[in-house]
């Protein structure tokens, strides 16, 4: 129950009800955080177990791009493995990774999202 009561809030709240990242990292970029909070809850509602046709996690990766990242998180364990299996601490990682100073905005772009057919709102 409460879990649900926890997803509930989160969509209703929307973004501000996701709470900072798990990971606190070499990658971690603070001023940051209203984008992946963005993405998040766009992507997932704030659902680590989220998991999806297209992706899956928090995130929504999509496996080669989970698998890609994890490795160069330093995180060659969880290659392979569906993101939604993952702590939060390990999605959060492959995320700043992805998104590194900004450089890998574009997995959570509209444009990309279209690539899937479907329509979503940017985050930035």
């Amino acid at each position: 129950m409460i879990d649900g009561l926890a997803i509930w809030l989160a969509v209703a709240s929307g973004p501000a009800s996701i709470p900072d990242s798990a990971y606190k990292g070499p990658w971690y970029v603070h001023s940051a955080e209203p984008f992946r909070k963005c993405v998040m809850w766009r992507e997932s509602h704030g659902r680590y177990k989220a998991d999806g046709k297209y992706g899956s996690g928090a995130y929504q990766f999509i496996q080669s791009t989970w698998n890609a990242y994890a490795k160069l998180a330093g995180l060659a364990e969880w290659v392979g493995i569906r993101p939604y299996k993952a702590p939060a601490t390990v999605q959060d990682a492959v995320f700043w990774r992805a998104y590194w100073k900004g450089k890998g905005k574009h997995h959570w772009s509209p444009t990309h999202a279209l690539t899937i057919g479907k329509s979503v709102k940017s985050c930035g």
